[in-house]
């Protein structure tokens, strides 16, 4: 529709005007040999105006158009060149005149040459005349009947050389014992300026195709980074893991030797409570021998002051647990926070991930390998995006339980520093009572049986005291030991998850060959394309060399070869034998009917001529 609003526009606003002209190259052959070929200029003219106008020293009528032909110069050769060779079998050719029969085949062998750098189209043309049959080694594109003629019509490309072949055949001689061997008319239409310009629109495609597939290279080899850096950041993950995991396997180890100590401390306090008590019922024995018990009492000073020391060094140990479980302590917040900064860069891996997933969706290619190459990336995308979130939840779920551990010891933390001020306080009152017996011994016969009672009743206040922290002190065994069974499990997670994760990283690392199969193809076919365009670069600098000589750049090559008139002279056998005599026996032919039959083979010859 455009193209027709601007012939009218065009048509409407000039006066005169022509379309490219076309190069007509007419070679008229004969079946002897001769070659004579023919050069003109074809001109399709309009005239817009009301006037006649003259174009090329032509007159165009008014509102009409003109086929103007102008003569060429014919230095230069044609973009084709047809050769053939005429096989006659089983018939002779005498004089310009072909004998032949029933049996006789005229063979034509064309070799079609094009001197263009590209293919050209070429249309064979043959009219069947009756009587002759064709024959080809290839079969007809088409057979059409025009006015009642059938014509034969073979159309293909031809690249650098073609071979091409028709045979005839006469069957029916005619009334006049001669038949017309049809002509052969070979066409070929060459459009130089259409070639240019689809060789230009070609390399336009090829140089985007390019530039995508430059685009391409670069997305590739960002995504090879991507996977390269992703890698060693898994790897990098897997080392912290394999950190966190031995953390915690230290940490359970330490929960474990902190339970020792509780229990040994909590056998200590039984021991010491079991011991105040028999102090105490010692000392009640003794207010029925106070009399007797002077001297023990100063033993029992003594060994009062040993209990301190023992006390002094229970408090000791306490204090040496309560460093332990600070040290303890500490490592489980290492841990936390190591876990906080894997839970961190986990989800920082996460993003990454979906990040590259993205990417490859974005990725478009018509190669059934980069296709397959990116498919099976993307699952194993989503199979560790699905494992990151599995990841995520149990690096969660440790850093709660670490949190609950650390709750745990600091618990236990304060337990045993609360244990620790009651024994000072234990120290003390022993110390407090050793003292008090060394200064009142002289006073015990008369002050001894209420200070001894006093004692007594302290010293079970203690015991019974002890038993209570002793109690508690047992109580915080199961939490340590569920910690520890935290901790152990924990510890046996993260090795899972660095394993899966190690896997990951190996998958990852598994597709980097395909990357680099894939950047190889796309760089063949960078290579190809740039080939393909020089190529079409030099035929269309080829084909402009061509139109500059031909002056035009549509160029209509005509070849028309003329075959000779077939001739049957069977036909012209006459049976004139005169009738038999008794006397007489037959004689030759008169010479004036062999003249006579000569004469009506030269008028049938002229008369096909004429025909023709």
């Amino acid at each position: 529709m455009e193209i027709r609003i601007a012939l009218l526009l065009l048509l409407s606003t000039s006066v005169v005007w022509a379309t490219e002209p076309t190069l007509i190259i007419s070679a008229s052959a004969s079946y002897n040999g001769v070659v004579s070929t023919t050069y003109q200029y074809m001109y399709f003219v309009v005239n817009n105006s009301s006037r006649p106008m003259e174009y090329l020293s032509r007159v165009v009528p008014p509102f009409g158009a003109s086929v103007i032909y102008i003569p060429a110069n014919g230095s230069y050769p044609p973009p084709i060149a047809i050769f053939y060779n005429i096989t006659y079998i089983n018939a002779s050719l005498v004089n310009n005149e072909l004998y032949c029969s029933n049996n006789s085949l005229i063979k034509i062998n064309f070799i079609i040459k094009n001197y263009m750098p590209f293919s050209v189209p070429v249309t064979v043309l043959v009219q069947r005349p009756p009587g002759v049959e064709i024959m080809s080694d290839v079969a007809p594109s088409g057979v059409e009947n025009l006015g009642g003629t059938t014509v034969y019509q073979w159309t293909f490309f031809v690249g650098y050389e073609k071979t091409f072949s028709i045979s005839y055949r006469v069957v029916n001689f005619g009334d006049f014992g001669a038949a017309n061997l049809p002509s052969v008319e070979i066409i070929s239409d060459i459009d130089l300026s259409g070639y240019i310009k689809q060789a230009n629109s070609s390399i336009i495609v090829l140089n985007n195709t390019y530039n995508y597939l430059n685009n391409l290279t670069f997305a590739v080899k960002l995504f090879n980074n991507l996977i390269y850096n992703t890698t060693n950041n898994l790897n990098n993950l897997v080392s912290i893991l394999n950190l966190s995991s031995a953390a915690f396997e230290e940490g359970a180890k330490g929960l474990n030797a902190s339970q020792y100590v509780v229990k040994a401390l909590n056998s200590q306090l039984a021991a010491i409570s079991e011991s105040l008590l028999g102090v105490a019922s010692t000392l009640n024995r003794s207010l029925l021998l106070i009399q007797y018990e002077y001297a023990y009492l100063a033993a029992l000073s003594n060994a009062l002051e040993t209990q301190a020391i023992a006390i002094e060094a229970y408090e000791n140990s306490l204090s040496t647990s309560v460093q332990a479980l600070n040290s303890i302590e500490g490592n489980l917040y290492t841990i936390y926070f190591s876990l906080q900064n894997t839970e961190n860069s986990i989800n920082r891996i996460y993003l990454s991930l979906i990040s590259i997933k993205q990417k490859i969706n974005q990725i478009n290619s018509n190669n059934t390998l980069v296709e397959n190459a990116t498919r099976t990336l993307s699952q194993e995308l989503d199979y560790a995006i699905d494992l990151t979130r599995s990841l995520q939840s149990t690096v969660d779920s440790a850093k709660t339980s670490v949190g609950a551990l650390i709750g745990i010891v600091s618990t236990t933390r304060n337990a045993l520093v609360a244990i620790g001020g009651q024994l000072g306080q234990v120290e003390g009152l022993l110390n407090q009572t050793a003292l008090a017996t060394r200064r009142n011994a002289t006073a015990m016969l008369r002050e001894m049986p209420p200070i001894i009672t006093n004692a007594s009743r302290s010293l079970v206040d203690i015991a019974n005291n002890l038993t209570v922290v002793a109690s508690q002190i047992n109580r915080l065994i199961a939490p340590i030991n569920d910690g520890v069974a935290y901790l152990i499990s924990a510890s046996s997670s993260l090795k899972y998850s660095a394993g899966q994760i190690k896997s990951l990283s190996t998958a990852l690392e598994g597709e980097l060959p395909y990357l680099g199969l894939i950047n190889s193809i796309v760089s063949n076919y960078r290579y190809n394309i740039t080939k393909t365009i020089e190529r079409y670069e030099y035929f269309s600098s080829v084909a402009k060399t061509y139109k500059k000589i031909y002056g035009t750049g549509v160029i209509r090559y005509e070849f028309f070869l003329t075959l000779p008139i077939a001739v049957n002279p069977a036909s012209f056998t006459f049976n004139l034998t005169a009738p038999s005599v008794a006397s007489n026996s037959g004689k030759e032919l008169p010479t004036s009917l062999a003249a006579l039959a000569g004469v009506l083979v030269a008028i049938s010859m002229v008369y096909l001529k004429l025909r023709r």
